[in-house]
């Protein structure tokens, strides 16, 4: 327990109040001893300040209300301390764990991911975060398409999510578990372009190689399989050049803070224990105005535990905090601090600070050209099936198309010599009637190829319809008049060869005539009954998926 009696020149009046500042290790019964001490046998503390590890400051936090006393914090982040019901008069100068779900929202829309998964290890802390989470993605149009959590493998809940085709995958866990995660993606193949992991942003710098012996898989592996991921973290200094509320620029406060450090241990919170100098500072110079103006008779000093008005105006005060700080803006919002949280990259080995988001203002910013996705683009956040209609090629088509047309060119070339050299000896003898039926069943048969050729990519499906049956007609009709009049005309042959006693026999094409005409009829009542029975109809087959090479899309 460490009693700071702090001195503040607030408008050139020196005010000399004390407030208790407690630092607990992380023992209940230890650190509830050293504050119920402090309250009763020292003077009378104006507010706490302090409060690190969740365990304890929870305990304190919710007692504060018995004993009319403000708390501010500035390195208790646990998501519990947030309820105001339990903890009326908590306050904190660090944003708490849930802080990080409003960016990792923005982040999402920023990138249109609108389907991800979670990978939770199942301890509270993480467990939290994952709910509010939740409860922030719910209404946003993005979809939780899988929520995992593990103990001590996350190997199973890593191949679920796969087989969930999770490519977004939002996780929480810490540095150990971290490892085995990413040996797990790897051996799932679950990095590269396809995917994108989003962890928390607090590890410790070179975090993996402290629990790289105690995984299976190897360094580059582990390595390969890490390269990409996003980690989300509040911001321990603000980036801005402005000048702060102490009149220095966050740059001029850390290479001062880094002077008098020398060779001690950094903490990340030390901007935020600053700040939250100032906070009590200024919360403590409103009360002081309010008094002024309000009660001329009463001061700060006369506060105790039992002056509940006086506590109400701290509290009032507090609340109306609003000002730069070297961790950037400082305003609350129910007690919670609305900072400034950061993304960074692992690249080549090393986090690269990629973008922030500003909590007051609720707005996003990616810094340019610094992140770096395994693909040409950002991952898609599903498997892509876009249905593509197989269509005949054009090309092919317009080769068949011209050959069709020379054939029909050249049927009716020798239609034309047929007709006009009809009553010639040689032509006369073969039967031009029957030659002429057999150029136009072949002409027929020509026309099939282009109605053939229109598939849905020219026609509408209603149209695609009709056309299947017209070109199975003309087909039909066009094959049976050709091969009925070529079959008539062999027939004939065969008929008068036949005649063993080679009396003079005469089959004219009339006969000839009628016997292409049954057969055309065969074939007009069977398309008829077909027609009326069973008619043609448009169906969709689906063929096999095939995985396209140039993006992460599938075609079938």
């Amino acid at each position: 327990l460490i009693i700071l009696f702090v001195t503040l020149n607030i408008d050139s009046f020196i005010v000399i109040f004390l407030f208790v500042c407690l630092f607990f290790q992380c023992d209940n019964a230890k650190g509830l001893k050293a504050f119920y001490d402090a309250i009763k046998y020292g003077p009378n503390h104006l507010m706490v300040f302090g409060g690190v590890c969740a365990t304890v400051t929870s305990i304190i936090a919710e007692s504060l209300k018995g004993w009319n006393l403000v708390q501010l914090s500035f390195a208790a982040t646990t998501p519990e301390l947030a309820d105001k019901k339990k903890y009326p008069y908590f306050f904190r100068t660090v944003p708490s764990d849930n802080a990080v779900n409003p960016a990792i929202l923005k982040l999402l829309k920023y990138y249109q991911w609108k389907r991800v998964g979670t990978l939770t290890q199942d301890v509270q802390r993480f467990s939290e975060v994952r709910n509010d989470l939740t409860g922030v993605l719910y209404g946003e149009d993005i979809e939780i398409s899988d929520t995992e959590s593990f103990s001590n493998d996350p190997c199973t809940s890593v191949k679920k999510l796969k087989g969930n085709d999770v490519r977004i995958i939002l996780g929480q866990f810490d540095e150990e578990m971290a490892v085995k995660v990413f040996c797990c993606a790897y051996d799932e193949e679950m990095y590269g372009s396809k995917y994108q992991w989003i962890i928390p942003g607090w590890y410790e710098n070179l975090w993996w190689e402290s629990w790289i012996n105690s995984s299976q898989c190897l360094s580059k592996n582990l390595l390969a399989a890490m390269e990409g991921y996003i980690g989300v973290d509040f911001e321990p200094l603000s980036s801005k050049m402005n000048k702060t509320i102490s009149g220095r620029t966050p740059k001029q406060y850390e290479k001062e803070y880094n002077d008098k450090r020398g060779d001690g241990q950094s903490s990340k919170f030390h901007g935020y224990a600053y700040d939250g100098i100032w906070v009590i500072a200024k919360t403590l110079q409103r009360a002081m105005k309010y008094l002024n103006a309000t009660n001329k008779h009463q001061k700060i000093e006369d506060f105790n535990y039992t002056n509940h008005r006086l506590g109400k105006i701290f509290l009032d005060a507090m609340n109306e905090t609003n000002f730069f700080g070297v961790t950037g803006q400082v305003v609350f919002r129910n007690g919670e601090r609305m900072g400034t949280i950061k993304f960074t990259q692992f690249q080549e080995r090393k986090e690269v600070k990629v973008g922030e988001y500003n909590a007051v203002a609720d707005t996003l910013e990616i810094i340019n050209n610094t992140i770096r996705f395994q693909g040409l683009e950002p991952p898609k956040d599903k498997t892509i099936i876009q249905e593509e209609l197989r269509k005949i090629s054009l090309p092919l088509y317009s080769i068949l198309s011209a050959l069709t047309i020379l054939g029909m060119i050249m049927a009716s070339a020798f239609l034309f010599f047929n007709i006009k050299n009809r009553n010639q000896k040689l032509i006369k003898m073969s039967s031009p009637y029957m030659n002429n039926l057999i150029i136009l069943g072949g002409m027929l048969s020509y026309a099939s190829i282009f109605l053939f050729g229109l598939d849905g990519s020219f026609v509408s499906e209603k149209t695609f319809e009709t056309l299947c049956t017209v070109r199975t007609w003309i087909l039909t009709v066009g094959y049976t008049t050709a091969f009925g009049a070529m079959f008539a005309k062999t027939w004939r042959v065969h008929a008068i060869f036949k005649n063993v006693k080679m009396k003079k026999k005469i089959i004219k094409d009339q006969k000839l005539l009628v016997i292409v005409g049954g057969m055309l009829l065969i074939d007009l009542c069977i398309l008829i009954c077909w027609q009326v029975v069973d008619p043609l109809r448009r169906t969709v087959e689906k063929y096999n998926m095939e995985v396209c090479p140039q993006a992460q899309v599938i075609f079938v």
